[in-house]
């Protein structure tokens, strides 16, 4: 593949004047400019604040689009098999990518822009099987957070974490691990005993029930009782502010609630999953060397200290890991350890049954052993029909 063409900012630049000189010629009417390149992401509302920001300085026309990250992979697949109004830049989670290289959905990026002195996490989430198909945009994972002036636990182990917890428990932090009932959050668990999120045999039989009982043990002892679902985040986020949390299980995502960042503190977590966004190219992009080229404003080293001075995110690539705020280098040092989930097509489906079963149990509605054994069976019935 060939190297990119000149920045997309200059070549917009470009089209501009051509215009201008078009219309001083008394030809405007005749003028066809290209449309704004087409963005589908999964920004939040702060992200998408600071995209907006740094589209306008570099005067790059984008017409942008959010998609709900809970139907983002869902959406996403639909848009792209239709193949009738596909948009030239996605956002992704890491996991959707071999859903759809599967599907044969994506471009593969400029060599050039692959060689990108990217993190070696960052590199490892933009390609399967020794194939680039993304440009890295966020490495994020589960890490523990704390308040600097708490000691970190004696290791990154999950018993010395759970026992750190144990002894800064007071009459007014009765809980004082914070951690979500969530198949992402079980995954240290599960791992700890041996198991792995992987269809069809998933989890690890006894190995899982053994992690499905330590997990759920957790909560209601160290951990306090789970919120109504869709509220995790604005609980977390009260609790860490009124310090009722010693220890928070979480990753980079959450950094943007919590104001005064000199609080904050970051240790690694044994068996943690690693993961973070990708922008990729789909096969029916209209404008695919333009899309790439704001793959590569995007993860600009301006734009990257831009993102980790707002958001404390650690940058993809290692110049700007190098610039970045001390919390994100300590965010990068900690997920370092992290390992990635198994890339398969039929993992992100499986959070859905993993999530009511470690739900059900938590709450007191079904014993581990019950609750593995439907999950079990659930991704018996669903690896057939995952894309391969």
């Amino acid at each position: 593949m060939a190297a990119p063409l000149p920045p997309l900012a200059s070549r917009l630049g470009v089209r501009a004047s051509i215009a201008l000189a078009a219309c001083a010629a008394g030809a405007c009417h005749r003028t066809a400019e290209r449309p704004p390149l087409r963005f589908l992401h999964t920004f939040g509302n702060e992200e998408t604040q600071l995209f907006n920001e740094v589209i306008a300085e570099r005067g790059i026309a984008v017409e942008a689009s959010v998609v709900p990250f809970a139907r983002g992979r869902q959406v996403i697949g639909e848009i792209l098999r239709a193949a009738t109004d596909c948009p030239d830049l996605l956002r992704i989670d890491a996991t959707w990518l071999p859903e759809l290289v599967a599907g044969d959905l994506l471009s593969e990026p400029p060599r050039a822009l692959a060689a990108r002195d990217w993190s070696p996490e960052a590199a490892a989430l933009a390609q399967l099987r020794g194939v680039w198909w993304a440009v890295p945009q966020v490495v994020d994972g589960l890490l523990v957070v704390r308040d600097a002036a708490t000691p970190a636990p004696s290791s990154a182990s999950l018993a010395d974490l759970v026992a750190a917890a144990r002894a800064a428990r007071t009459g007014a932090r009765r809980y004082p691990l914070n951690l979500r009932v969530d198949g992402y959050w079980f995954v240290p668990w599960l791992r700890d005993e041996g198991g792995e999120l992987a269809a069809p045999g998933g989890l690890g039989g006894d190995a899982a029930i053994r992690a499905m009982a330590r997990f759920a043990a957790l909560f209601r002892d160290v951990a306090p009782p789970p919120p109504p679902p869709g509220l995790e985040e604005d609980n977390e986020g009260r609790r860490w502010v009124d310090q009722e949390i010693a220890y928070w299980i979480t990753g980079p995502w959450q950094f943007y609630q919590l104001r005064d960042r000199t609080r904050i503190a970051v240790s690694p977590l044994d068996h943690a999953p690693r993961g973070g966004q990708l922008l990729v190219v789909p096969r029916c992009a209209k404008h695919a060397d333009d899309a790439w080229r704001l793959a590569d404003e995007l993860t600009s080293l301006p734009v990257e200290a831009r993102f980790a001075q707002r958001f404390a995110t650690a940058p993809t690539r290692l110049a700007a890991l190098a610039d970045a705020p001390p919390l994100s280098r300590a965010t990068y040092e900690a997920l370092r350890g992290a390992v990635m989930l198994p890339r398969e097509p039929a993992t992100p489906l499986l959070f859905d049954d993993l999530n009511a079963a470690l739900t059900a149990v938590v709450v007191g509605d079904a014993r581990p052993d019950e609750a593995v054994a439907g999950v079990q069976r659930a991704w018996l019935r669903l690896t057939p029909r995952a894309p391969r």
